[in-house]
C-alpha cells in the first residue's frame, strides 16, 4: 500500500503561568520531553527548560494521584488547579485527610461539579426562548458557580431571572458574540472543498479498523472532500454533530496514514500517549493554521455556547485561555502528551493572537470539543506513539 505521508495534526504541547520554581536558570538537558519543544517553551515563558519540564511533571503527578484516589473508590466532586499550582479537589470532610496524604488540596462545602452541572441545565431552562440574547453559559468550577455571558444590551428582565438563581452570575460578552473558526485561507493544512479551511485534529481507528480523524463538527458539515496543504486529497467528512455539539469525523484515504504525534508548527513533533479531560487549571497548548502554537490553561467544562448565525446552542464544550482565530477550528489541544480536544470557536472581536506566541498570546479565550467525548460518540481509539 502506497503511503503519501502522514496526516499531520495541527498542534501541540504545553505552557502558561509557570511560577517561580527554585531551580537554576540553566540546567542539563531534560529527558522525557522533546528538547526543542521545551527550549522554545522556556524561551517564551522566560524560564529554563528544566523549569518548563517541572511544571509539566508537577501537573502530571498530581493528576496521577487524583486518578489513584478515584480508582480506590474515594468520592470526589470535581477538581481544578489553582494559581499556585495546587490540585484542589471538591470532597466531603471525611475524605480530606486521605486527599492531603496524596498531595492534593481538599475543598469542602462547595456546591461541586455535579450540582453545578444540574444548575447549568436549570439555567438553560430559564433562558428558554431568549437564547438569542445569550452568548454562553456553564459551570466555573473554581468559582463554584454557573456563569452566564449575555449579549450587550440583553433584556434586563432576563438578567434579573438569571441573577435570582443562587450560584449564578451574569456578565456581558463582546459585541459580536462568538464564532466558529473556519476561514477562507487557500492552501493551508486542512482545505475543505469548495474553499474554506480548518486544522487537522486527532487520527484514530474505529472498532472495524477503519482509519479516521476526529475534528470539529462544523468543519465537516456536508461531508466535504479534504485536501492537505499541497492540494493532495487525504480524506472526506463522513459524520458531524453540529450545532448541538461540535464533533465530527473524517475518513482518511486508504493510501494515507494517521500518525500518533502532533506538529508543534515549530519544526518538531510530540507524541500522543493518551487522552483525558484534565482538571480545570491544567496547562495546555494548541496549534492551528492561523495562529500556530498558542498556550494557556483549561478554565471550564460543560459549557453551552451560541455561535453567530446558529439558532441552536452548542453544548458540552470546554473553555480555555488559549488564543485562537479563524482557520484554527479542528486543531488539537494537548496537555503534555495527553490529547484534550479540538478547537471549536472563540470571540468574534477581531483579536490578533499573533503566530507561535505560546503563553504570550494572552487576553482571549477559546472553546474546544473534548476529544474523549468525540471518541466515545464515534467509537474511535486514538492513534498513539
Amino acid at each position: 500500500m502506497r503511503i503519501r505521508g502522514p496526516v499531520m495534526l495541527t498542534l501541540l504541547s504545553v505552557c502558561a503561568g509557570i511560577g517561580a520554581l527554585a531551580v537554576p536558570a540553566t540546567a542539563a538537558p531534560v529527558t522525557g520531553y522533546d528538547q526543542t519543544m521545551l527550549e522554545t517553551l522556556a524561551a517564551q515563558l522566560k524560564v529554563s527548560p528544566l523549569q518548563a519540564a517541572q511544571k509539566l511533571d508537577h501537573e502530571k503527578n498530581l493528576i496521577t494521584s487524583l486518578d489513584s484516589i478515584r480508582t480506590r473508590g474515594l468520592h470526589t466532586d470535581g477538581a481544578y488547579f489553582d494559581d499556585a499550582g495546587a490540585l484542589v479537589v471538591n470532597a466531603d470532610a471525611a475524605s480530606a485527610k486521605e486527599l492531603r496524604s496524596a498531595g492534593l488540596t481538599p475543598r469542602t462545602g462547595a456546591r461541586g461539579e455535579n450540582a453545578l452541572n444540574a444548575l447549568s441545565a436549570k439555567v438553560g431552562t430559564v433562558i428558554g426562548k431568549d437564547v438569542g440574547q445569550v452568548q454562553a453559559w456553564g459551570p466555573e468550577l473554581a468559582a463554584d458557580q454557573v456563569v452566564v455571558t449575555v449579549q450587550p444590551g440583553a433584556d434586563s428582565a432576563l438578567v434579573r431571572r438569571l441573577t435570582a438563581l443562587p450560584g449564578v452570575s451574569v456578565q456581558t460578552g463582546v459585541a459580536n458574540g462568538n464564532t466558529t473558526q473556519a476561514d477562507v485561507i487557500p492552501g493551508q493544512i486542512m482545505d475543505l472543498v469548495p474553499g474554506t479551511n480548518c486544522s487537522l485534529g486527532f487520527p484514530g481507528t474505529t472498532s472495524s479498523g477503519n482509519n479516521v480523524m476526529l475534528t470539529a463538527g462544523h468543519c465537516v458539515e456536508g461531508n466535504p472532500d479534504i485536501l492537505n496543504r499541497s492540494g493532495v486529497h487525504i480524506g472526506r467528512g463522513v459524520a458531524t454533530q453540529f450545532p448541538s455539539a461540535d464533533m465530527g469525523l473524517m475518513d482518511i484515504d486508504a493510501e494515507d496514514t494517521g500518525r500518533g504525534y502532533v506538529d508543534t508548527r515549530m519544526g518538531t513533533t510530540v507524541r500522543i500517549t493518551g487522552s483525558s479531560k484534565a482538571p480545570v487549571g491544567t496547562t495546555l497548548c494548541k496549534a492551528g493554521n492561523t495562529t500556530g502554537w498558542t498556550c494557556g490553561k483549561i478554565t471550564a467544562y460543560n459549557q453551552t455556547v451560541r455561535y453567530s448565525g446558529e439558532s441552536v446552542a452548542t453544548t458540552g464544550l470546554a473553555k480555555s485561555t488559549v488564543c485562537t482565530e479563524g482557520g484554527d477550528s479542528g486543531g488539537a489541544y494537548i496537555a503534555g502528551n495527553t490529547a484534550q480536544g479540538m478547537t471549536s470557536g472563540g470571540p468574534a472581536d477581531g483579536h490578533d493572537c499573533g503566530w507561535n506566541q505560546g503563553a504570550n498570546a494572552t487576553g482571549s479565550y477559546s472553546y474546544y470539543q473534548p476529544v474523549v467525548d468525540a471518541a466515545n460518540k464515534y467509537g474511535v481509539t486514538l492513534t498513539r506513539s
